[in-house]
């Protein structure tokens, strides 16, 4: 697989060289699935396929164009590099046009599994059937939709300048979304989800998975409203993708601060959080689904601290961002790979019972402007506690804050940082200064 994948690369870089690119970089992908869907509770459809691709972006000019075939054929990859040529010529011309040098890059251990890459599609079905089965142990679950994806998939990038990375992986991915129904209510929904490299244990971390929400939707019945308050509120992990990394992640941006549009643009070895805040982009964590050996221009990737102590430590940069503000790339083309937030010192027990008044907020839907960080929506799936006692699932509830001041207001971290869905790993934060406005 490997093998084809790097001729295709070499026979294209060539011919955009030859039909007089300045610069070109490939990315040759095959990827082979097969996907088992259920949806309203019953069997929906299963699905199989294989797909090749080679994409090219070539320099001519300081001008950039791109193409993509599926094909390898001599007349194909010609059409391509034609394509993509003549595209340049109608693009504005970039000064800071740039491809990256070759790295020192090498396959991440730990993500291809023969098990996986061979694994008999019943065995496939037969997992599917359990994993539906695990979360409807309770009969008040519904399951509005559920899958599992099973991928093997092969990666070169090759450029101009001599970069050359390869990658491969397989992967096993669940996912689930439901709600708790019976005849007199119906709780919001939910979801789960999660992913593995192997198969070796893999059938019980998708029911746990399964298992985990039905245990979450049946906890949200009997919901009563909170008291409107001003004050303190514990964030689940989550909750944290979208109130803490997404405005993080706009803000540490390369692309954000020569747009002049970033916060933190002057901020390196300033505290932008509580000190009781450390995170750091970890991509050899093979927990996560981010984990990869380089980035997406085939940059080798690298641990990167990106807040420790509340201090700012980096922004992240592509090849392209570090070439216009005059840095050097950090290895994050296409993004952060693996966000991973330090563990505190406080269980969570004690957490909850700190505060007179607390919600905990397992599930948020509502809108975060990045730029000003304010932030509103809804608290759902969450619940109400008292002097450290537990009261009663919430209605859904309004809360409201800040991004840069919550990240300055944290007050306490959770002694156990856990994986959410494999996209990240985090422990639960509480906050202070929120307003919580029941219905």
């Amino acid at each position: 697989m490997i093998d084809k994948l790097r001729e295709g690369a070499e026979a294209l870089l060539s011919e955009a060289s030859g039909r007089g690119a300045d610069e070109a970089q490939v990315l040759a992908t095959f990827s082979e699935k097969a996907r088992v869907a259920f949806e309203k509770n019953d069997f929906n459809i299963s699905s199989a396929g294989t797909q090749s691709r080679l994409s090219l972006k070539v320099h001519k000019a300081k001008r950039k164009g791109t193409a993509t075939t599926n094909e390898t054929g001599a007349e194909a990859l010609a059409g391509a590099a034609e394509r993509a040529i003549t595209l340049a010529g109608f693009s504005l011309e970039d000064e800071y046009l740039t491809l990256p040098d070759p790295q020192d890059s090498e396959e991440l251990p730990g993500r291809f599994d023969e098990a996986l890459a061979g694994l008999p599609a019943a065995d496939l079905h037969g997992l599917a059937a359990e994993f539906v089965a695990a979360a409807r142990v309770d009969d008040r679950i519904s399951l509005d939709g559920a899958e599992l994806e099973l991928r093997t998939v092969g990666e070169v990038i090759a450029n101009s300048r001599g970069l050359r990375a390869t990658d491969r992986v397989t992967q096993l991915s669940w996912s689930l979304m439901g709600m708790g129904k019976t005849e007199t209510e119906v709780t919001s929904f939910d979801y789960l989800s999660g992913s593995t490299w192997a198969w070796d244990g893999a059938p019980d971390r998708a029911k746990e998975t399964a298992r985990a929400l039905g245990e979450r939707l049946t906890a949200c019945f009997g919901p009563k409203q909170a008291p409107s308050y001003k004050g303190a509120v514990l964030l689940s992990p989550a909750v944290l993708g979208e109130l803490i990394f997404s405005p993080m992640m706009f803000h540490i941006s390369g692309q954000q601060i020569m747009d002049g549009k970033s916060r933190w643009e002057s901020a390196l070895g300033e505290r932008v959080a509580s000190a009781a805040f450390g995170l750091t982009d970890d991509p050899f964590n093979l927990v996560l689904n981010g984990a990869t050996p380089h980035d997406a221009e085939g940059v080798t990737a690298r641990r990167t601290p990106i807040i420790e102590d509340g201090v700012l430590k980096t922004h992240v940069d592509s090849s392209y961002t570090a070439n216009r503000r005059g840095t050097a790339s950090t290895g994050h083309a296409g993004g952060l790979h693996g966000i991973c937030v330090a563990p505190g010192d406080s269980s969570l027990e004690a957490l909850r019972a700190d505060p007179s008044q607390l919600v905990v907020v397992e599930r948020f839907s509502g809108n975060l402007d990045p730029v000003s960080g304010d932030f509103s929506g809804v608290a759902k799936n969450s619940h109400y506690y008292e002097k450290g006692e537990y009261r009663h699932p919430l209605t859904e509830t309004m809360i409201a804050g800040n991004f840069f001041e919550m990240l300055k207001s944290i007050v306490g971290v959770s002694d156990r940082a856990e994986p959410f869905c494999n996209a990240y790993q985090a422990p639960w934060l509480l906050v202070d200064g929120i307003s919580v406005t029941s219905g």
